[in-house]
């Protein structure tokens, strides 16, 4: 995408026609959903029979389909209107705002994709099913790449903008992101019925967890909302920049902290249902120290070589030096802060499954306000030159606030819990990372960093530094006495 597109004119009003309808994601899909659906689902596995468990199934699949739906025929007919708000910055580009307006309609049935296929993976998850979910993403993007290339120049011959591909295959591939998940619960029993009771006493369990989730993950929309309204008023491409990075920050994000906070919450939910404090306890001590096993030595290998992980993922084409340089600068401050934002997850995950979602949705209060501040502050009043930066510093420091509050408040549910364990042990993990990281980042700095070009001779020696980076980090975690990650890693 950033050969075809760079960072620019066309990029930029992908990004904020897509933003638009993924500001309305997370009420509706995967954390909302999860959160306030998966506990009542697991516990009344254990009290119901199928029959009531699959009539519980419909009804919220109704009440998502007519609820998201009309919001979807809303967002299409009054997209000029709403682009226009988010986009303000635009304005002053020909051309801009109407290619936004247009991407905007043909993305906006996405939403409603996107919550029925958070519907099949709750259900899949509360049986222990991780993995069909967890890969149904990849037709969204493998629908978004392979029609934006093959249908390239088909929109140019159109009259129109070849990002329109982009648009198009995002929308086919997020509809087989909710069909293949779809057609699994389908052969688990469940059985589609047009069935709607909104005065079910388990619809009514579900909203009661949902409410205070949405009003939590609807600030933190709102926060995205004003960031998208700001960054635009920056200059042209800051939006893609900082897109560009939050991509691969995310990668390492998702492989290793949604993951564990997308196991957890039926483990946590099981064990808060029977009872069990002290294995609960347990479970959030080592789902923490699987994420920081993994992430905190990532993240330090990623802002070490953020330049060549920039230009080998994405300097051809459209995309220049210039982009490189900036998206690195923008993912250096970003994936700081992917240990924080993973650990918030779990922690979050762990109130779910206490059936508390107002401590997190108070805690997302504070840090959106603590947020749009430091955006305002950074962005319009410190920096000068490239405050995109502003955004990815913001996100981080937040990320490592919210951390802290959490853990703090998880005391009062449980007695045994001790807050500064994880910190402590992250401390620990830090420490054998960067000893491990420190010789073979000098040989790049003092030997190839200007030797290698590249794409292939760039991506083998970031591979090349990975393992060896891997491996005496490996060894080090023993003498440092991280043996957690012994426990993770598989039997020889």
């Amino acid at each position: 995408m950033a050969s075809l597109f760079g960072a620019g004119f066309a990029k930029d009003a992908f990004e904020i026609a897509f933003r638009i309808p993924n500001l309305l994601r997370d009420f509706f899909a995967e954390n909302a959903l999860a959160a306030s659906f998966v506990p009542v689902f697991v516990e009344k596995m254990q009290t119901s029979d199928r029959r009531d468990l699959w009539r519980l199934a419909n009804n919220l699949f109704n009440t998502l389909l007519i609820v998201v739906g009309g919001l979807v025929v809303l967002g299409i007919i009054f997209s000029p209107q709403i682009v226009s708000v988010i986009g303000h910055g635009f304005k002053g580009i020909p051309g801009k705002i109407e290619l936004t307006t247009l991407l905007n309609r043909i993305l906006f049935p996405f939403l409603l994709f996107i919550s029925l296929s958070a519907w099949s993976a709750g259900v899949l998850n509360a049986h222990n099913r991780f993995f069909l979910p967890a890969v149904s993403s990849t037709f969204f993007n493998l629908g978004s790449i392979a029609l934006a290339y093959l249908t390239y120049n088909f929109w140019i011959s159109k009259g129109l903008d070849p990002v329109t591909g982009m648009a198009v295959g995002g929308l086919v591939g997020v509809f087989f992101q909710f069909l293949i998940p779809y057609i699994a619960v389908w052969r688990m029993g469940y059985r589609y019925r047009p069935y709607v009771n909104w005065r079910s006493p388990d619809l009514g369990r579900v909203l009661k967890l949902w409410i205070p989730v949405v009003i939590g993950l609807g600030l933190v929309e709102i926060q995205v909302a004003v960031d998208t309204f700001l960054a635009a008023l920056l200059e042209q491409g800051s939006v893609s920049w900082l897109s560009y990075a939050y991509r691969v920050m995310h990668l390492p994000l998702a492989l290793f902290g949604a993951a564990v906070g997308t196991v957890s919450l039926t483990l946590f939910s099981k064990q808060r249902a029977e009872g069990d404090l002290a294995g609960l306890a347990s479970s959030i001590r080592r789902s923490l120290r699987t994420i920081s096993v993994f992430l905190i030595p990532t993240l330090f290998f990623v802002i070490a070589f953020a330049q060549p992980v920039i230009r080998v993922i994405y300097q051809r084409g459209e995309f220049t030096s210039l982009d490189t340089s900036y998206t690195a600068q923008a993912l250096i401050l970003y994936v700081a802060g992917i240990w924080a934002a993973a650990s918030v997850r779990t922690l979050s995950v762990a109130f779910y499954a206490f059936k508390d979602s107002r401590t997190p949705m108070f805690v997302n209060l504070v840090s959106v306000v603590l947020n749009i501040s430091l955006n305002l502050l950074l962005a319009f009043v410190v920096l000068r030159t490239r405050r995109f930066r502003a955004f990815a510093f913001a996100t981080t420091f937040c990320s490592f606030f919210s951390m802290s509050i959490l853990m703090v408040f998880l005391k009062r549910k449980l007695p045994g819990w001790k807050a500064g364990d994880h910190p402590l042990y992250g401390l620990r993990v830090l420490a054998a990372a960067v000893l491990a990281l420190l010789p073979i980042y000098l040989g790049y700095r003092f030997y190839f960093i200007d030797k290698v070009q590249g794409f292939l001779p760039i991506l083998l020696m970031l591979g090349a530094g990975f393992v060896l980076f891997a491996l005496i980090y490996f060894g080090l975690a023993r003498l440092f006495g991280i043996k957690e990650l012994g426990k993770i890693l598989p039997p020889r």
